[in-house]
């Protein structure tokens, strides 16, 4: 019995480890219970948003929203930039149990611009050439600052992107709010031009719950509709599919209970995001 008993153990230790190892068994989420401790503090990189990128519902399930009234990014200084110089930035969200973020900065050719100095509970790390700022701790934290060195000479306009992930800490990766947002960086002395998107996108509403979208794409494009309340909780999503290069009017029509006061209505135009407050 006591041969038994030893030869056992081993093999008892062995399937244990085998089982710690597999991909989901501490990895599955970021944020939430048990399984969340490796990436609570080191998130995956590239899961901004940007351009070529993931958001953070590889991980956690439900749709992106837009971060316009909900994260809030600010660079000191700013909004634009002179070359060579440090900007402290800030970015920070209201409430939330387990609050996470990452942020990117970059070109216009999609190319990382700047470098970060991480500041209290963030962290710096790079993937795929690009530089990420990220969280390493999320236990209820609802801001964080870190300083961003502008490129050494003028590369035109910058767009910083970053998604926020207010999980609930609940143990899986359902209930999670994923939000997503950009915000442009000009050098200072330029001014800041609309692109064709911005310029073509209005919104039109009634009191029917009707909504009225007016858009034009240059180029292929995937195409989804929120409609949110300025607390960040979705009220209706519409996903168009692929879209060819053209200019549409759509007609959405509200299903959900009675909308009254300030909306915001985002359509995604792949990881290009626009906002337009409207009133029910």
């Amino acid at each position: 019995m006591k041969k038994m008993i030893l030869f056992l153990l081993p093999v008892i230790g062995i399937i244990g480890l085998s089982f710690l190892s597999k991909d989901n068994a501490i990895s599955t989420y970021h944020a939430d219970g048990i399984e969340g401790v490796q990436f609570s503090s080191n998130p995956p990189a590239a899961r901004t948003g940007a351009p070529g990128e993931g958001n953070c519902t590889s991980c956690h399930s439900g749709t992106t929203m837009s971060a316009e009234g909900v994260a809030f990014f600010s660079v000191g200084g700013g909004p634009g930039y002179t070359p060579g110089l440090t900007y402290p930035i800030s970015f920070s969200t209201v409430g939330g149990p387990s609050n996470g973020f990452q942020l990117t900065i970059l070109d216009a050719s999609n190319n990382a611009a700047g470098t970060f100095t991480a500041g209290a509970n963030n962290n710096v790390t790079t993937s795929g050439g690009r530089s990420y700022v990220r969280h390493n701790s999320a236990a209820g934290e609802g801001s964080w600052t870190f300083d961003w060195t502008a490129p050494a000479t003028d590369v035109g306009e910058l767009t910083a992107y970053y998604a926020l992930n207010k999980a609930n800490n609940n143990g899986s990766d359902s209930g999670d709010e994923i939000f997503l947002g950009n915000t442009v960086i000009s050098p200072f002395g330029v001014s800041i031009q609309e692109n064709e998107l911005e310029k073509a996108f209005k919104v039109f509403v009634n009191g029917n719950q009707l909504i009225q979208l007016n858009y034009t794409l240059t180029d292929l494009a995937k195409v989804v509709l929120n409609v949110q309340d300025l607390n960040g909780r979705l009220i209706q999503s519409f996903d168009y599919g692929k879209q060819m290069p053209g200019s549409y009017q759509e007609e959405v029509q509200i299903s959900t209970s009675k909308l009254s006061g300030l909306y915001i209505v985002s359509l995604f135009v792949d990881n290009h995001v626009m906002n337009r407050k409207v009133q029910f």
